[in-house]
Parts: structure tokens; sequence; C-alpha cells
């Protein structure tokens, strides 16, 4: 009951007397004259009805946003980043340099990504949940919208397998509830751990079943790509992404309303916590460590594993020096540089786009041994870049357009196989140049770390050609891990043997 209304809508009453009427017509409890009800806390019940359904598909949704991007701090967006090649740290928390040193802790000491894992796992039982409500009071009237939004919860289900796939040991266990009733805990149905390969399974019927409730579902097309992608089905891949549109995009959402709705990634670069890395793993002319933060951005470096992102000077991944501190991180031994897609703490994040789409059939036609379609899809990506990096970062700060103010134009790329030798070294030449246009135009999307391990998994190299080995720059030496494990709350699943969880496992 609101008092508030009661003492407007009855003012010839003076509001001492009908407090003191209010207060003994409830036995003189005066905690119930403030008592309200946390929506946060409805129980399962409460919301098993028709008038729910636009709050439980949202749920579902907004969780997926907090374990993808973020809310508004670390989770996979800035754990993949910075467990790769794309970002470095710049402060002091151990966690941090644990993930940027390759070197992350065991589960009961925790790690950057544990949030991360339990809202993925979280929002996977909400949109199971939502969809049987969905299905429960769907009705002629509704049947349409019913439909769509169940596509779109199998969606995000889907999804968290791939994500999980790509950022965890390949031995990530799924217990469920029931998908209806109370959610009691005797219920639970602790579940065995999947492989990497099981996981993106999953996902993939996850996705049929969304394309099955809506053939035109492109988020659904994007997701069972990619969890083809991650299993080397690249024919099946680029047949599942064919009539998705160059031009679509599939964002992320994020506001300036609150710090949890904040984009992460800009919120931890205005903190100093992270920055745009250049050629990790690479020495300088002296053979001393190169560090990642330099000012000189260099384009190579001998024994390189990491891209060089900040010295292509390439618009896909616009830079600059963090704008407070002199440019220096939270640590101020460490200078910072800013990913410019997410400018503004209102950036979106692309979780996918038809450009993921193009790419994806690029490497279908690499590995088909059709390197004229690869470049043919690579260089209409380039020859559009203006009008795609607009749809993908609307609220980019673009630094590398022409400074006359003509937009940016890439020069098509030519085959980089012409002229060698053998077709293996001709294979290798075309695959390292489709990974760089990957990364670029991927940048700090969530793929960096799933791409290095397909790289190692599906194309047989060395975990040393690929992710940053020898010194680091804060000291220590990079590890070998490729991937974060499972938390160490799930130690209470009886089925999980934590020994199975090998994050240096690709």
């Amino acid at each position: 009951m609101n008092f508030a209304n009661i003492t407007r809508s009855r003012r010839g009453i003076p509001r001492l007397a009908l407090a003191g009427a209010f207060a003994l017509s409830i036995g003189c409890d005066t905690n119930k004259l403030v008592e309200v009800e946390d929506p946060s806390a409805l129980r399962p019940d409460q919301v098993n009805n028709a008038a729910s359904v636009p709050g439980l598909v949202n749920g579902a949704f907004r969780q997926f946003i907090g374990g993808y991007s973020g809310f508004g701090d670390d989770s996979f967006l800035s754990a993949s980043a910075v467990l790769s090649d794309e970002m470095y740290y710049g402060d002091t928390f151990t966690t941090r340099e644990a993930a940027d040193k390759r070197t992350v802790f065991t589960p009961v000491l925790g790690n950057i990504s544990d949030a991360s894992f339990a809202r993925l796992q979280q929002a996977r039982l909400n949109a199971r949940r939502a969809f049987a409500v969905v299905d429960q009071f769907s009705t002629a009237t509704t049947k349409t919208t019913d439909i769509a939004n169940q596509a779109f919860l199998r969606s995000i289900e889907g999804y968290v397998y791939v994500t999980l796939s790509e950022g965890w040991c390949p031995a990530v266990p799924f217990s469920v509830i029931p998908d209806t009733g109370p959610i009691d805990p005797g219920a639970i149905e602790e579940g065995v751990s999947l492989n990497t390969v099981q996981m993106n399974d999953s996902a993939v019927v996850r996705f049929n079943n969304a394309l099955a409730l809506s053939a035109g579902n492109r988020l659904a097309s994007m997701g069972k790509a990619r969890a083809l992608l991650n299993n080397a089905r690249y024919a099946e891949a680029a047949a599942a992404v064919a009539t998705v549109p160059t031009e679509y995009v599939f964002l992320l959402e994020h506001s300036i309303n609150s710090g949890a709705e904040n984009n992460p990634i800009s919120a931890l670069q205005q903190n100093g916590r992270y920055g745009v890395a250049n050629l990790e793993g690479g020495l300088n002319a002296s053979g001393a460590r190169l560090r990642p933060d330099t000012s000189s951005h260099p384009v190579t470096a001998p024994s390189a594993e990491g891209i060089a992102f900040r010295g292509l000077r390439d618009p896909r991944v616009p830079w600059e020096p963090r704008p407070s501190g002199n440019g220096r991180c939270f640590s101020s031994a460490i200078f910072c540089w800013w990913n410019d897609n997410y400018f503004t703490l209102e950036a979106d994040v692309p979780l996918t786009s038809g450009v993921e789409a193009r790419l994806i059939e690029a490497e279908a036609a690499l590995q088909a041994g059709n390197s004229a379609l690869m470049l043919t899809r690579l260089n209409d990506l380039r020859r559009n870049s203006t009008s795609l990096l607009q749809r993908l970062y609307a609220g980019q700060k673009q630094v590398f357009f022409d400074p006359s103010g003509g937009a940016f134009v890439f020069a098509d790329l030519a085959d980089p196989g012409v002229g060698l030798a053998t077709p293996s070294e001709q294979f290798d030449a075309r695959r390292r140049l489709l990974f760089q246009e990957r990364a670029l135009w991927l940048y700090n999307t969530g793929h960096r770390q799933g791409d290095l391990r397909r790289l190692v998994r599906n194309y047989g190299l060395p975990q040393s050609a690929v992710w940053a080995t020898g010194p680091h720059f804060r000291g220590g030496n990079y590890g070998t891990d490729v991937s974060y494990p499972v938390p160490f709350t799930e130690q209470n699943n009886k089925k999980f043997d934590p020994t199975t969880c090998v994050t240096s496992q690709s």
C-alpha cells in the first residue's frame, strides 16, 4: 500500500492523525508503514503469467549482456581481450596481471572471468524458463510475437554455449533445473563436463531450434555459423550465413543511465585498466622485450606473435592516448591507449554482423582452395569500410580517416600466395592474411580468443606460434594458458572433475 497516495487523496484529514489511525489499523507495527516488495526478489510463481513475458525475455537477454559484454565491469569481452593479444593490463590487480601473462589463477583464488561464467549460466537458465512461460501463455493473438521471442531465447542459449566454448577450458559442466515450477535446489540435475566440440554441437542444436521457429532469424544463423566454424565445419558455416546481408548488425546495447549499463571497455579504459596492445610477445631492435604500451607503435618486431593493432593505424581499430593522467594508466608507469570504437559509456558492442558473415564465407573459400573468392569477400568489405564501420560503431571516434575530410580508402588486397613454392606455403600465407583481417574487423568483440584457439586446434599451429610468448613487459614470462578455469563455486557439482579443466589446452 502506498501511504503517500492515501495522504494525497484525503486532504481533509490532518496527515499526523491519519498516520496514527493507519498505524493502529495495522496493529502499531510501524515497520509496515515503509514495507515495500522488492521486484528483484519475486518468486518464480509470481512471474508465471502472460504479463511477465516481456520482462522474462528481456531479463534473460540482459543477463547474457552482463556475461558477454559486462555490467560496466570485467566480463568475457575484456577477459578474452587481455588473455589474447588485443589488450594489456594497466593497473595493479593480480587477477588482471595473471590474465595478461596467461598464467591464470587456480579456481580457489578467482579470476576476472568468474562473474562472466556465472552470468552466462544464469542467462541460459533464464532463457529456458522464459521460453516455458511464453509457451504456457501463448494465444492465437500473441502467437507471432511468442514465436519470435522463443527463437530469440533459444539463440541466447546457443550463444552461451559458444561463448563458454571459446573462453573457458574444454571441460565445462552444464547443470539443469526444471524449466517450470519452483527453483528447488534439490531438483538440480548436476551436469557432466562438455568439451569444446560438444559445447559447439550443443549450440548448433539451440540455433537449429531457433531457426525451426523462425527461419529468418539472423542472430541464430550467425550464431550457428560461429559454432560450426569452431568445429571446423567450414562449408556448413558458410551456408548458414549465405542469406545474411552484409549490412546486418546485432548490437549489445549500453547506456549512461547507470554504472551497470555502461559500456565496460569504455568504463575500464577511463579508469586506466587496459590499453590497446601492439605486437605482444615481440622484441625490440636490441633483442629486449618490446613494451606493448610504447609510443613508437612499430608495425613489425622480431618474434612478435601478436598483431600490430596500433602500428597498422587501421580505421577498424582507432586508438588514441588516454585523455586523462597524461596518457598514463592506473599504474603511472604504464601508458594507456584507448580503443576508440568504444569511445563513450553508451557505445554499443556488435555481437555479430554481416561483416562476420562475409569473413566466414572467406574462410570457407580458403578451406575449399578458392583463393579468388576469399579475396573477393575480403576486398568487398574493405571497399565499403566507411559505411560498415558506421553501422558497427555508430559512436566511435575515428582518428585514421583522411585528414582532409575524405573517407579512408583501403587498397585491394593481393593474393599473398602468388609466387610461393608449395601449396602449403600458399595456404599459410592466405591464412595469415585472412586471420589478420578477422582480427581487425572483429577487434575487441569477443572473437579473438576463439580464433587463436582455432588456429591451434583446427589448423595445427603450435601454441608458441599463435599466442604471445617470452618475457612479459612487466616482469616474468608469458605462461601457456589459452582459456579460463571453471570457477570454484562449481566444485559442489559432484559430476564435475576440476582436474579435467586444462586451461592450456585449445
